[in-house]
């Protein structure tokens, strides 16, 4: 029966280019005319808790959950098709159309945001800046990939974190800029953002909290950048066989990178 339910969610969301609650997955079910042998009077909520349990306890479930109050749910593996007329309207974001624009680039900010990762901030011990498409798809490759490593001379020794970074100038997009660090987390055990400080930013703030990802904001001065974080995110549970699938693609594509993060001291 649960199997049932899963089933036509995901042929639901096959025909959807935005994620949608329960509710909304099951009227839009029935208007497509898809059905589901039950005898409950109230199968909408037993779709509902299917998707909640598959996402909480099924480390290979093929749905996301996005977002909370309303939680939506998406194909896992449609996450790089989600439509940003959609974001918007959700995240409550106006976009980027009254964005200034900067006398630097975005390209301008990743050596800096990294050295003060590693250095001042403390949050990593290892980074490198990675950007472009190392990682072969949208929204899949961040600015800086980082890791955290315990010291040979540590008497615990965690395990090793990857933590992914993206930098945004003042001309950015939240819908973007959000959408890939919701990506990242496939793979990374923390994700910042790292935006300039505009009129947008306590908005975007309480998602990142919502979300557990990571803010760090930013002033271009004269003497240079100046960063601050806003919210710190805590340790999550990636896909190891994503984790796995980057650290190959490093490892074949970016070695100096792969030593960097996980062989030299």
């Amino acid at each position: 029966m649960a199997n049932q339910f899963k089933d036509y969610a995901k042929k639901v969301l096959s025909k959807v280019n935005v994620p949608l609650t329960f509710m909304e997955i099951w009227k839009k079910g029935q208007e497509l005319g898809f059905e589901v042998e039950t005898d409950g009077k109230t199968p909408f909520n037993t779709l509902g808790a299917q998707l909640f349990v598959d996402v909480r306890d099924n480390p290979s479930s093929e749905f996301i959950k996005v977002g909370k109050r309303p939680a939506r749910f998406f194909l896992k593996s449609k996450k790089d098709e989600i439509d940003d007329s959609f974001s918007l309207d959700f995240l409550g974001l106006k976009g980027n159309t009254n964005r200034k624009s900067a006398k630097f680039t975005e390209e301008d900010i990743y050596e800096p945001a990294k050295s003060w990762f590693v250095d001042e901030g403390e949050e990593v011990t290892h980074a490198c800046v990675l950007g472009g498409k190392v990682l072969g798809h949208k929204w899949g490759t961040p600015d800086i990939l980082a890791t955290i490593r315990p010291k040979s001379d540590d008497f615990y020794k965690p395990h090793i974190e990857l933590v992914a970074i993206e930098v945004k100038d003042p001309g950015y997009s939240p819908v973007e800029a959000l959408g890939q660090a919701m990506a990242y987390k496939y793979f990374a055990h923390k994700v910042w953002l790292v935006l300039p400080k505009d009129d947008e930013i306590n908005r975007i703030e309480g998602i990142a909290i919502s979300a557990n990802i990571g803010l760090v904001v930013f002033e271009k001065k004269e003497e240079g950048f100046h960063f601050e974080f806003r919210n710190r995110p805590l340790a999550g549970q990636p896909d190891f066989t994503e984790v796995n699938a980057v650290l190959k693609i490093l490892k074949e594509k970016k070695l100096d990178v792969y030593n960097a993060l996980l062989i030299n001291a």
